[in-house]
């Protein structure tokens, strides 16, 4: 089944949180267009699972921990496991994208088996954060198996699970063949780990007043140190992010619950209804009213 989204929800680490209930077939296939997420964005968030991503239309920015990569239609991305990324469209028009996030254990198999040991955790270990595809660079193996698995998603038709991974294996061998003349896999910083130590404490504080010390506080630096960090991986201030993290936050319960509006205003940390109304307004383009009523309209 293809999932069509406007959200990612995180947990306080902003690793992404996959859909509740046993999986059998650990993966999910994805297709959207960026501008149907809050503030045309998918915010920065990691998971342990694999990615594989297709631009088919428009222009979209790819952070990939603190650097950023212009992504053109036609192109093709491997995301390494636990990579910090997001994606925000750098043009108005459709930015139209299809992928899989999949943990590697449907590759793999059994841990210690021979695809596990030769292919996949050499992959997982040292191979690399992030990697491109293109047509025109020789990489039409890539391509012709990403259309193959999502083919095959689209139709489900028995047995389809066995199709879907042999494609994504080859990709994954195609993969590692082309990034052994690559550096491998970097490893986080200092940085990131205390940004996740921050990330982690506003969460658990959204509804409280929040200063950039206390937020520095929590990982033992000071105020200028954290306010360098927000701006090298997350391009706000401390505060320009806590506010964005409450308006996505409160954009997601109203897409999720039937929750009166003010109640969702106050638990995301707003001191007023009105006040909550108009920054919801400058950063969607709607109100939460006009919002919640687009997005169950969409599910109809």
């Amino acid at each position: 089944m293809i999932r069509n989204r406007t959200f990612v929800s995180t947990d306080c680490y902003r690793k992404e949180l996959q859909e509740q209930g046993l999986q059998l077939f650990n993966m999910y296939a994805n297709e959207g267009d960026i501008h149907q997420y809050i503030a045309d964005c998918i915010p920065s968030h990691w998971h342990r699972e694999l990615e594989v991503f297709l631009l088919l239309q428009g222009s979209v920015l790819i952070q990939i921990g603190d650097n950023i990569y212009h992504a053109e239609a036609g192109e093709g991305y491997f995301i390494n496991t636990g990579v910090l990324h997001s994606f925000a469209a750098a043009v108005p028009s459709p930015c139209i994208y299809h992928s899989f996030v999949f943990d590697s254990g449907i590759i793999g198999g059994t841990p210690g088996s021979v695809f596990d040991t030769m292919y996949v955790r050499p992959l997982l270990d040292a191979g690399p954060d992030f990697l491109k595809f293109q047509k025109e660079a020789g990489d039409e193996a890539f391509f012709q198996q990403f259309d193959t698995a999502y083919t095959a998603c689209e139709k489900e038709k028995s047995g389809y699970e066995f199709e879907v991974r042999e494609a994504l294996s080859k990709i994954l061998l195609y993969t590692k063949e082309k990034h052994q003349t690559m550096p491998s896999r970097r490893m986080p910083t200092l940085q990131e780990s205390r940004l996740k130590q921050m990330l982690e404490w506003i969460d658990g504080n959204l509804r409280s007043v929040m200063t950039v010390k206390e937020i520095a506080d929590t990982a033992n630096i000071c105020t200028r140190e954290c306010q360098r960090i927000f701006s090298r991986y997350l391009h706000y201030s401390p505060m320009e992010y806590i506010q964005r993290r409450r308006l996505f936050k409160a954009a997601e319960q109203l897409s999720t619950t039937d929750a009166p509006i003010t109640e969702i205003a106050f638990d995301c940390g707003f001191s007023s209804h009105s006040y909550f109304t108009k920054q919801f307004r400058v950063l969607v383009g709607a109100t939460p009213t006009e919002y919640r009523a687009a997005i169950q309209e969409n599910r109809l």
